[in-house]
């Protein structure tokens, strides 16, 4: 430890931005220079690319996009097959994953140039583009920063959520997002946690969980989060996650006579470093609505890799792409689109409609 007169002692979290114990410290930082794991703790496979979870009554439409990380000053352009991809959406919802440009310098400190509101801005309307800063890097330069960058954000139009202030959002009257975090690289007192996540759903809606959790550079989670994520279904109508930097799978749990959609982490949106191993992430698009018993549920998802890639010494443009066999593993898709006709047990059952990575 750092002894200051002020504060005592200045531990990992300030002086290094980590919000991990020097054992999972180790761990990252051989992910990042070796490579992220491939261990499928739980046997967890993506679903189709296209499916249908339940049966329902549509009546909105939600495009999910995971970590918006700091361009590293470049700009950023979002291709049209991303664009296709969420047009028809109702609603927008992505992880802002850095505090819009200060002058403070910090280690590992993010920072979004002002034209990330551009290219957002040119992808989706603000007013239904809905940004969570629940996250490990909204801390990074302290609370002034924080809310300097959230209130130039709204300024622009976009809905923000995620802190203490704002927890949650509706989307509409009877659809609400909660944003939570379960890691802060430094000491942060002003972000939703994700153990307190529950006390926010509301009653005869549907209740949407976006929590920055799970552990960076892995492909699948580890079993604890697959645990953790089964108890906050059980209370949530889907899960959608993001942290890992890195896609991990499209899933779903069984409950009763529901399909309850979860989405482990949808890693990077765009991030501006030329490794790749962050340049992946994945882009979601699901139907909500009714069911026959008047039951909020999951309807049709629809998902796609994604890839950001150096366009010049000033542009990244990050847009769809089939697979990353190209990355660390193949991918093995099924192209058509199927139906859940049958509620399925906790042992994960085998489906030739059912996609893994090997």
């Amino acid at each position: 430890m750092i002894k200051t007169k002020k504060n005592g002692s200045l531990g990992r979290k300030t002086l290094l931005g980590s919000p991990y114990s020097f054992k999972e410290n180790f761990g990252w930082f051989k992910r990042y220079i070796c490579g992220p794991t491939t261990t499928n703790y739980g046997n967890v496979d993506y679903i189709s690319k296209s499916v249908i979870l339940n049966k329902i009554s549509p009546r909105y439409t939600i495009s999910f996009i995971g970590d918006i990380m700091d361009m590293n000053l470049r700009d950023l352009i979002i291709g049209q097959s991303v664009k296709r991809f969420i047009e028809g959406s109702d609603f927008l919802i992505g992880n802002f994953e850095a505090t819009l440009i200060t002058d403070k310098k910090v280690i590992n400190g993010k920072r979004h140039k002002p034209q990330i509101m551009d290219a957002l801005e040119s992808v989706f309307a603000p007013n239904k583009t809905y940004l969570s800063t629940a996250n490990n890097h909204s801390g990074d330069f302290g609370k002034k920063s924080f809310l300097f960058s959230v209130n130039r954000l709204r300024s622009k139009g976009f809905n923000i959520f995620g802190d203490k202030n704002t927890p949650y959002l509706d989307l509409a009257s009877d659809l609400r997002v909660v944003g939570a975090t379960q890691w802060s690289n430094r000491p942060c007192d002003y972000l939703t946690r994700l153990q307190q996540s529950s006390q926010y759903l509301k009653e005869n809606s549907f209740n949407l969980l976006f929590p920055h959790w799970g552990y960076e550079m892995e492909l699948y989670p580890r079993i604890e989060i697959i645990k953790k994520g089964k108890d906050l279904l059980s209370k949530f109508d889907a899960l959608v996650g993001h942290h890992s930097h890195c896609p991990q799978p499209v899933s779903f749990f069984p409950f009763c006579n529901d399909n309850k959609l979860i989405a482990y982490s949808l890693g990077n949106f765009c991030d501006g470093k030329k490794l790749e191993m962050q340049n992946y992430g994945i882009l979601i698009k699901i139907v909500i609505g009714i069911d026959a018993n008047d039951k909020w549920q999951v309807g049709k998802c629809d998902w796609s890799f994604l890839k950001t890639h150096s366009l010049s010494k000033t542009e990244f443009l990050v847009d769809t792409v089939d697979n990353f066999s190209d990355f660390l593993f193949e991918y093995k898709s099924v192209n058509e689109e199927y139906m859940i006709d049958e509620v399925f047990n906790d042992n994960w059952c085998e489906m030739e409609q059912v996609v893994v990575c090997v």
